[in-house]
């Protein structure tokens, strides 16, 4: 158990993408590290003490996931044709995909040209001011839409996609950092520390390395 823990350590902060292209590249992203990442969590998850599903946190995701992403805003003006030296070569003002793919780090973003992308989860929150708990958190989770989302394995219809109290009690711990209560603020805060530096999106393996708790077990194996 200690060989492979240490494997999935090695693997580092890097998270992957589905498929490699010079956007992968570029970012440090591979399927190979995905494969690896993301053969470790339903470890993570039995050591944390946790008997989730993998199928019931896609039931989560499913329902917090978009189809669009607002990312840099100055990065429209450029023609992205893989032009050398340009610094916008893999910045994208607007990602877009044709099923629920990322999860925005944001409540809101607005671009200076008035182009403005509410996040899907903000609406569990009344305003920007009021905190929720986790009992607000589940009853507003569940009125929310489920889309079979780009990334986990089979599919699931919105039939099939009732919440698992298991999994939304394993969600809130991750999100509220064991508090009592999350604001928007703090939502967004935790929702970057999924990603990596720079980018605005949660993607499936993101999420389940996260919520799975493998980042908690990389961490705790490099300080022992």
């Amino acid at each position: 158990v200690l060989c492979t823990l240490a494997l999935f350590a090695l693997c580092g902060h890097a998270r992957a993408f589905v498929g490699v292209g010079p956007l992968a590249l570029a970012r440090g992203r591979s399927s190979l590290q995905l494969r690896e990442r993301t053969a470790g969590v339903q470890l993570g998850l039995r050591m944390m003490g946790a008997e989730v599903d993998e199928k019931e946190l896609i039931k989560v995701f499913g329902r917090m996931a978009e189809k669009t992403l607002f990312g840099d805003g100055s990065a429209g003006a450029c023609c992205h044709s893989g032009c050398d030296n340009c610094e916008w070569r893999y910045s994208f003002d607007v990602l877009q995909s044709a099923r629920p793919k990322w999860i925005p780090a944001y409540s809101s973003n607005k671009f200076d040209d008035g182009r403005e992308h509410v996040a899907k989860w903000s609406s569990l929150f009344e305003d920007e001011s009021t905190p929720i708990t986790k009992e607000i958190f589940a009853e507003k989770l569940a009125g929310l839409k489920f889309d079979m989302p780009l990334g986990p394995p089979g599919y699931l219809t919105a039939k099939q996609a009732d919440l698992s109290p298991s999994a939304v009690d394993l969600v809130w711990a991750r999100l509220s950092n064991g508090k009592e209560t999350v604001s928007v603020k703090q939502m967004s805060m935790r929702l970057r520390k999924m990603v990596m530096p720079g980018e605005d999106g949660v993607m499936w393996s993101d999420f389940l390395v996260s919520v799975g708790g493998l980042d908690d077990l990389e961490e705790a194996i490099v300080v022992n």
